[in-house]
């Protein structure tokens, strides 16, 4: 395996000095480069004076890498790029810890591979072929920190190295794109006019790392195959050839044949059969096969795109067809969509749609199973240069499972003010009604009924005020059939989504469209005011009112209120609600508010406040609250000595974080204050000294957390260093005490 591997790199190597030496001394660009990291952290834990972890790691990585690049014949052939290098890496970590923390451990690996990067591009300016032909492996060696704990309540993070990753991850190819060209200007150009366009491109990807903890060593091996037969007609052949050598299950081999217009660049190109019509179409085979015969599949798939420009017209589909025969049975499926829309007359704009999906699987039992839906939509936007509009919507739609059933119609009309009828106010209706039929071979026939009006009035007496009032009824009867899920014709619409805000704010959402009888009604007033450039101000009062038959009526009122002001250097924003929920004479209420204020007046100075916070009740007999909040503020100051340079760098943070449960058997509280002091010195402009405090108060059972850092580095451009110490200390019933000091070392040439 091993040899297949170096067979790309010595080939393409060689292939570049055979081309380099051929084609003789060439001016070239090169530069050798180099890396040295090194590094080292000792890390110790006591509790109530016992050791109960000492652990120290040491790491140092090292890589060379020769490059040089140029041009052939001055660029009129072609240009090649070579690197050649190695990287070596390794770490040594011993962690001796108390039996009751886990034993003793030692991770230690060590690895090295070789870099490379070789390229050769032929590009003669006057033959019709492109040659690029590739191989690398530049993947750098990667160290994880802490994949292995040592302790769930740690003040200092350790950063003991505890895995690396390195292996072979060899990328190699070549492309051959052999046919006519822009730019030639010979004689050449007359022979291969009737030459079709070929590309052949091969690629090799090795990834093999069998020494981290996450081992991997696969093989992909790809083929592709391409050619212009006719104008945009191309002919693909592609194979692909998956080896996994440690899960031998996950390896497969694919082949495709596909003929359309798809380019060489897999980019969808477009025949024009008129001055207004443009298709373009596709047929694909794919046979794929795994030693897992639940993964084996053989697919047929055929696309027909259409799209079509008239004056007062456009329309456009994106058809497909698919033939799968797996382990399932044979599955066939069918989509047709259509769309269209334009313009009649001066007054009107139309668009519709038609879509077809039709599914059937046949089982290896010989049984079928059919899936279908078909749909249509037609709207209509009316009266556009009059006072009111009119806009109507008319959807059908038709849905089968398996011979289970569903018809749906939807019909609304809807219309809004326009600026001839006022300038101050803005009325919108609409109603909409929707009608469902379901009938299954094994149950009796049902039906379901959908109404929806809304009304909206808004006035902007001035461009710092407006005023919205809205009134959102829905009424459903019937059956619902829930068991469907139409794409076209939703049931239930109007009751929200999952709430992506904070786990309380879920209860507060209308989440069951799944019912059947209801009434609902929703009333939103908004007012919206903007005193001062830049600045807006809203507060939104919203009832919403669900009464179901045979269950307790559901009130739930909501208050919201936001603020949004933002200049050059000040911004504040804030977002506050209030939610009331009242079912059956059980209420639960939440109190949400997030906000954030930054300040930033010049370069010197910066600070900022954020908090979330929330209240409310998880259930009747349960109330949680949670609150968040953080600060910051930071100075920095410039000297003016010479060239103007940053000397001195001062923070402060803060956080406070709470986490309450309360209810009639259990009260849970957490909580966490946390006080950050920080400095950073510059002495010179590459050096600097840094050294923060951080104080933590946790509670349950008070605890005091200190933990003191110092760290003093330089930062050249090729030289990096650092010396950083760390001191923690806990006054809990453990009196944990923890340190660590870290030196790390990275030189660049």
């Amino acid at each position: 395996m091993m040899k297949q591997h170096r067979f790309p790199i010595i080939s393409l190597l060689l292939l570049t000095a055979f081309v380099t030496a051929l084609l003789g001394p060439l001016p070239a660009q090169a530069r050798i480069s180099g890396e040295i990291d090194l590094g080292y952290v000792s890390y110790q834990a006591d509790e109530q004076g016992r050791r109960v972890t000492d652990a120290h790691s040491f790491h140092h990585r090292y890589s060379l890498l020769y490059s040089t690049d140029g041009l052939l014949y001055d660029g009129r052939v072609g240009a090649y790029n070579v690197s050649v290098g190695y990287e070596w890496g390794a770490f040594d970590t011993r962690i001796k810890q108390s039996d009751d923390r886990g034993g003793d451990l030692n991770p230690s690996i060590s690895a090295g591979h070789l870099l490379y990067n070789g390229e050769v591009v032929l590009d003669p300016v006057e033959l019709p072929l492109r040659m690029k032909a590739y191989s690398y492996d530049m993947n750098r060696i990667a160290m994880d920190e802490d994949t292995v704990s040592v302790g769930n309540t740690t003040m200092i993070r350790p950063g003991l190295i505890t895995d690396l990753l390195d292996g072979t991850h060899i990328n190699t190819g070549v492309t051959v794109l052999f046919g006519v060209k822009n730019g030639l200007t010979n004689g050449y150009n007359a022979i291969f006019r009737h030459i079709p366009l070929v590309m052949v491109d091969y690629r090799d990807e090795i990834n093999k790392d069998t020494r981290s903890a996450t081992p991997q060593d696969t093989r992909l091996r790809r083929l592709a195959f391409v050619s212009l037969n006719k104008r945009d007609n191309w002919f693909h052949y592609r194979t692909s050839t998956y080896d996994d050598y440690l899960n031998p299950n996950q390896s497969y081999k694919e082949s495709q044949f596909q003929l359309g217009t798809i380019d060489q660049a897999l980019s969808r190109r477009w025949i024009d059969l008129t001055n207004w019509l443009k298709i373009s179409t596709d047929g694909q085979f794919t046979k794929h096969a795994t030693p897992d015969p639940t993964t084996t599949f053989q697919a047929y798939e055929f696309n027909f795109y259409a799209l079509a420009n008239r004056q007062t017209w456009d329309a456009r589909t994106f058809s497909s067809l698919s033939r799968t025969l797996d382990q399932q049975g044979i599955t066939l499926e069918r989509t047709i969509p259509v769309y269209a829309s334009g313009v009649w007359g001066a007054d009107i704009d139309w668009k519709g749609s038609l879509y077809s999906h039709d599914k059937r699987v046949r089982q290896p039992d010989n049984t079928l199973v059919d899936t279908s839906d078909l749909s249509g939509m037609l709207r209509l936007d009316m009266l556009k240069r009059s006072p009111f509009t009119l806009g109507t919507i008319l959807k059908a739609e038709h849905a089968d499972n398996d011979g289970a059933k569903l018809i749906s119609l939807e019909g609304g009309l809807e219309s809004a003010s326009t600026r001839r009828f006022s300038r101050d106010y803005t009325l919108y209706g609409s109603y909409n009604i929707k009608y469902f039929n379901t009938s299954d071979r094994n149950q009796d026939d049902s039906s379901y009924l959908n109404h929806n009006a809304v009304a909206r009035l808004a006035y902007d007496p001035s461009t710092t005020y407006r005023l919205e009032l809205e009134e959102n009824v829905s009424v459903g009867s019937g059956t619902n059939p829930q068991d469907f899920s139409n794409s076209a014709i939703v049931i239930n619409s109007g009751f929200n989504g999952y709430n992506t805000g904070s786990t309380l704010g879920s209860i507060f959402q209308r989440r069951d469209n799944t019912i059947n009888n209801y009434v609902r009604y929703v009333t939103t007033a908004s007012a919206y005011w903007s005193p001062l450039p830049r600045t807006r101000l809203s507060l939104t009062l919203i009832e919403d009112i669900l009464t179901q038959p045979g269950a307790p009526a559901d009130y739930l009122t909501t208050i919201r209120n936001t603020i949004d002001y933002s200049i050059a250097n000040f911004l504040v924003r804030l977002r506050t609600s209030y939610s009331f929920r009242n079912v059956g004479g059980d209420t639960l209420d939440l109190l949400e508010s997030q906000g954030a204020v930054e300040y930033r007046p010049n370069r010197n100075l910066e600070a900022s406040l954020n908090y979330l916070y929330n209240v409310g009740k998880v259930d009747l007999k349960t109330e949680s609250k949670y609150i968040d909040l953080r600060q910051r503020l930071a100075y920095n100051y410039y000297t003016f000595h010479g060239l103007e340079r940053k000397l001195l760098e001062v923070s402060q943070e803060f956080s406070y974080t709470q986490t309450k449960n309360y209810g009639e058997f259990t009260t849970t509280q957490d909580t966490a204050t946390r006080l950050t002091l920080g400095l950073r010195y510059f002495p010179l402009s590459r050096l600097f000294i840094a050294g923060n405090v951080r104080f933590s108060l946790l509670d349950p059972g008070e605890t005091l957390e200190q933990v003191y850092n110092g760290t003093i580095g330089i930062t050249f451009q090729k030289l990096q260093a650092t010396l950083d110490y760390s001191y923690g200390r806990r006054n809990d019933s453990d009196n944990r005490v923890e340190k660590r000091l870290a030196a790390n070392l990275r030189k660049f040439f």
